[in-house]
């Protein structure tokens, strides 16, 4: 999935990523969180591979997920 996939970085906790990741992982294909990480302005930001043709569904996972998890930043890198 990786060689064809959109990368996301998630802002978040590092204990709120294993919540995250399960619950993304429950929608077969549509993303893979790693624990690679970034540091920016002082947040942690985790990598996320998006299946090709499923950004749409990961944004939506991701929108529903706000309200459940202390998601801070998602930004798409280019």
């Amino acid at each position: 999935m990786e060689s064809d996939a959109i990368v996301y970085w998630l802002g978040t906790t590092e204990s709120e990523i294993h919540f995250i990741d399960a619950i993304i992982g429950a929608y077969d294909g549509v993303a893979n969180v790693r624990r690679e990480y970034r540091l920016r302005d002082g947040r942690a930001e985790y990598k996320v591979f998006v299946g090709p043709g499923m950004e749409t569904e990961f944004l939506e996972i991701v929108e529903r997920l706000k309200g459940l998890a202390d998601i801070q930043s998602l930004v798409r890198e280019e």
